[in-house]
């Protein structure tokens, strides 16, 4: 049991991972490359497997200077025109007046739970409610 962790100890603790690929020129002038040396001839030649992290792309990965934004860097959302803001000041008018007159009209009112359950607001949280449609209405509609 000793022999198994020590050698997954040794496995873990290797801090290269490289491969060794063996180089051979054969007379006719051919290269041929292998994982096992095909004679006393052949070339080692270590390759390092692993990927770098964190490293800046290579320069002929890096875009050029007047290239599109990527997916990655997303372009800033245009500026909304005023007729795009007062359709959308209207929609949230007309939103806020509905339900203030919901909340005026309503005796009770009610949030809904997480098991679908109804849970009625007290008398002060009504208030509130009420208050702040109100409000809703003063802030869209003025």
């Amino acid at each position: 049991m000793r022999v198994f962790w020590l050698a997954t100890a040794l496995l873990v603790a290797n801090d290269g991972f490289a491969a060794e690929v063996y180089r051979q020129v054969n007379p006719d002038g051919t290269v041929t490359y292998s994982d096992r040396p095909a004679s006393d001839s052949a070339e080692t030649i270590t390759i390092d497997t692993r990927t770098p992290v964190g490293l800046p792309p290579s320069a002929a990965e890096q875009p050029a200077d007047d290239a599109q934004p990527t997916p990655d860097t997303p372009a800033e959302p245009p500026e909304p025109s005023p007729e795009d803001v007062a359709a959308e000041r209207a929609a949230n008018c007309a939103a806020a007046r509905e339900r203030n007159d919901r909340y005026q009209m309503s005796r009770r009112l009610y949030r809904s739970l997480p098991d679908g359950e109804r849970e009625y607001l007290s008398d002060e949280e009504l208030d509130a409610a009420r208050a702040g449609a109100a409000a809703d209405v003063e802030q869209w509609c003025n």
